[in-house]
């Protein structure tokens, strides 16, 4: 359990500053846990999905089942995935974080012929010293192997994949086979799928050409009503001993448009200028100001990431300065592969025909500011 911060600003948050996410923690479990079903979780970068399957997973425990959560883009190939997943569902299933590594340490200095038991084949599937071990069978071994030890063991397992959407820079065939082995590794274990990037996420679920199509349920994570919001910060910043004036906290949830992390950023910085001085002139444009300046450098690098294909910029901006993005000039083609960009990386939403918005208000305010012309 994390320990509570004053406004948290990043990673796993508390229980308690997990505004608004209640119905959807409930409708989390019943729905992966007591009823066993595959969920596909999506919403964009630093909106909290991180801490909401952390909570999920607590809950998991508490109940008497397993909880695992495999971090996807820390695999840089197919075999390097593989043994995440086998050490990360171990590590569960054995309570121990260095479980899996010990497990090969036991096939290094014990005589082959008394590894019997079950934990002895799983090292033999991925360490053994005489013979080639393939990556696909390392590969098919780890994806069923929570099923298989939570049969065992007669309890319920929840395996949670997060940034999935990053394997497929592993492997063009690797989702091939984690439908062919999860689809049937269902029997004491059911699979939450997640990610930033909510279009080509959407694209592996949805879309009929893929081998990932109908594996999970598509949920959203939708945001904190602002009744919640203001609820929140108001009440933390009386517990902090510096309580509000009736419309800050509404100020606030309108600079940052809501935004979990952007908001966090703008409460911590107004609560460090009250803490220095509570009667501070203009203490709430000061802290909106520092809040800008110091996401601006995650600004320049998602700035970047969209600098192909050609245009996706100028349709950036386009919708930070609310013009039209289809009909300005560029080719219906162009300016859908553009947009396709922007939604793939989670950057922007469709909110009807034509229209479009980013998920990250203050982004389109960085764009308004340094992009726009």
């Amino acid at each position: 359990m994390p320990q509570r911060r004053d406004f948290p600003t990043g990673g796993e948050v508390a229980s308690e500053d997990l505004v608004g996410r209640e119905h959807t923690l409930r409708d989390l479990y019943e729905r992966v846990y007591v009823q066993g079903n595959p969920i596909v979780l999506s919403a964009p970068r630093q909106t909290g999905k991180t801490s909401v399957i952390a909570d999920l997973l607590r809950r998991v425990r508490t109940a008497g089942g397993w909880g695992v959560r495999i971090d996807c883009s820390r695999a840089t190939s197919v075999e390097d995935f593989a043994e995440l997943v086998a050490a990360e569902t171990y590590a569960e299933a054995a309570g121990r974080r260095d479980a899996f590594a010990k497990l090969g340490d036991l096939l290094r200095n014990v005589p082959r012929p008394i590894l019997y038991h079950a934990d002895s084949e799983l090292a033999l599937a991925f360490h053994a010293p005489d013979r080639p071990v393939s990556v696909s069978h390392k590969l098919t071994t780890a994806l069923g192997l929570a099923d298989r030890l939570a049969d065992e063991k007669k309890v319920r397992a929840v395996v949670v994949y997060d940034e999935f959407p990053t394997l497929r820079k592993s492997s063009d065939k690797i989702y091939d086979q984690i439908r062919a082995e999860l689809q049937h590794a269902n029997k004491s274990t059911a699979y939450v799928y997640m990610g930033s990037e909510v279009g080509v996420l959407a694209t592996l679920f949805k879309d009929r050409r893929r081998m990932a199509f109908r594996l999970g349920t598509t949920i959203g994570l939708p945001p904190p009503l602002v009744s919640e919001w203001v609820t929140y910060i108001e009440q933390r910043f009386r517990e902090l001993g510096l309580p509000l004036a009736t419309d800050v906290a509404q100020r606030l949830i309108s600079f940052t448009g809501g935004h979990p992390r952007d908001l966090m950023e703008a409460c911590q910085h107004l609560l460090t200028l009250r803490t220095l001085a509570r009667a501070t002139p203009k203490a709430i444009e000061l802290a909106q100001e520092k809040t800008y300046w110091g996401l601006e450098r995650n600004f320049e690098l998602l700035w970047e990431l969209i600098e192909e294909p050609k245009g996706t910029r100028e349709t950036a901006v386009r919708i930070a300065t609310a013009q039209r993005v289809y009909g300005s000039g560029r080719s219906a083609m162009a300016a859908k592969r553009s947009v396709d960009k922007l939604i793939d990386e989670g950057i922007v939403r469709k909110v009807s025909r034509g229209q479009f918005e980013f998920t990250e208000p203050l982004f389109g305010e960085y764009v308004r500011r340094t992009r726009a012309r």
